[in-house]
């Protein structure tokens, strides 16, 4: 989408996310890293570290057996920001879940401090879809 040095970095760690690629992960995050994660998922919360985020983001790759489809729409940097948007189709026991999700990224030397992630799926389908 851009070619600003923090979408590259974001588009890196979300590679080195699916990938679970723990040595990436260290390069792109600060050591205080946090990731807070918001919508109608049970492990919604601040977690601390790559490795948090990696736990959570793992659940859902867990819990789907890796049937996790990512499409993203765009994502842009500024200054010591960056945002993404992206549609995500998640697939279990033969139901689906569609999720439009947010991102917005904070930077401190290039390097990611925190992530906030809103998970845009429907909460009732979610629901039914967690169960």
């Amino acid at each position: 989408m851009s070619d600003h040095p923090n979408v590259r970095t974001v588009n890196r760690m979300t590679q080195a996310i699916v990938d679970q690629d723990k040595d990436t992960l260290a390069e792109g995050f600060t050591d205080d890293f946090v990731f807070h994660l918001r919508g109608p998922y049970d492990r919604a919360g601040d977690h601390q570290g790559a490795s948090g985020l990696i736990e959570v983001i793992g659940s859902l790759f867990e819990v789907t057996h890796g049937d996790v489809q990512l499409e993203q729409r765009f994502c842009v940097g500024l200054e010591n920001w960056a945002t993404e948007w992206e549609h995500a189709a998640l697939g279990r026991n033969g139901k689906t879940l569609e999720s439009d999700n947010a991102f917005v990224y904070r930077f401190e030397d290039g390097r990611i401090a925190e992530m906030w992630m809103f998970l845009g799926a429907d909460p009732q389908r979610a629901a039914d879809f967690f169960d």
